[in-house]
């Protein structure tokens, strides 16, 4: 019976040293433009997308995610805003946020690219007696979007050294105004903490 309660004790131990010693990563609003227009509400939406997505599947994930409106409020109180994120230095902008083990950082460039028309014509004839024939016709036509996404990630250690900068266009054609988010998951399935 000893012997199970000390083998209890360590893997408690080991399990509870596993939790607390895991590295942690803050995850800044992204600079999102749409057909040449900043929006700093899609912007935050970028952010809170990959903080959801990796606290979501965090089995998939040796890293914690910093709460995203903290980390808003810290960079407000630096003076760090998506306008003048490019006057800080990485070293700069992880001391303002404090904590963090990892930054990740990035921009959507988002645009409209045209639009798919795809139109079909029917017809049927419908003989109930040789005195009489009726006939029915129609059309169906859709027509879809087209939007082009470039995704540019940086993630860089707390001392600035950088660990992972992509940029990645569409990975399909997208007909969806969050054409972003495929090529978003394209770069979370590559970040260097993803297994």
């Amino acid at each position: 019976m000893k012997h199970l309660n000390k083998l209890t004790l360590i893997f408690c131990l080991i399990f509870s040293s596993f939790i607390f010693s895991q590295e942690t990563v803050a995850i800044l609003p992204f600079t999102f433009s749409d057909d040449g227009q900043i929006s700093v509400q899609k912007g935050k939406q970028v952010q809170q997308y990959i903080i959801d997505y990796i606290n979501k599947k965090s089995k998939h994930f040796n890293i914690t995610t910093l709460n995203g409106r903290n980390i808003s409020v810290a960079l407000n109180k630096a003076g760090i805003t998506p306008e003048t994120i490019d006057n800080f230095t990485t070293n700069e902008i992880s001391e303002a946020i404090g904590g963090a083990d990892y930054i990740l950082m990035g921009s959507v460039d988002r645009s409209f690219v045209g639009m798919n028309n795809l139109e079909t014509d029917f017809g049927t004839i419908n003989n109930k007696s040789k005195k009489k024939t009726n006939v029915y016709g129609g059309s169906a036509g859709s027509t879809t979007k087209k939007y082009n996404a470039d995704v540019y990630i940086s993630i860089f250690r707390a001392n600035g050294k950088v660990v992972y900068e992509k940029s990645k266009g569409n990975i399909f054609i997208d007909d969806t105004p969050d054409s972003w988010k495929n090529t978003v998951m394209w770069h979370v399935r590559h970040f260097p903490f993803y297994h």
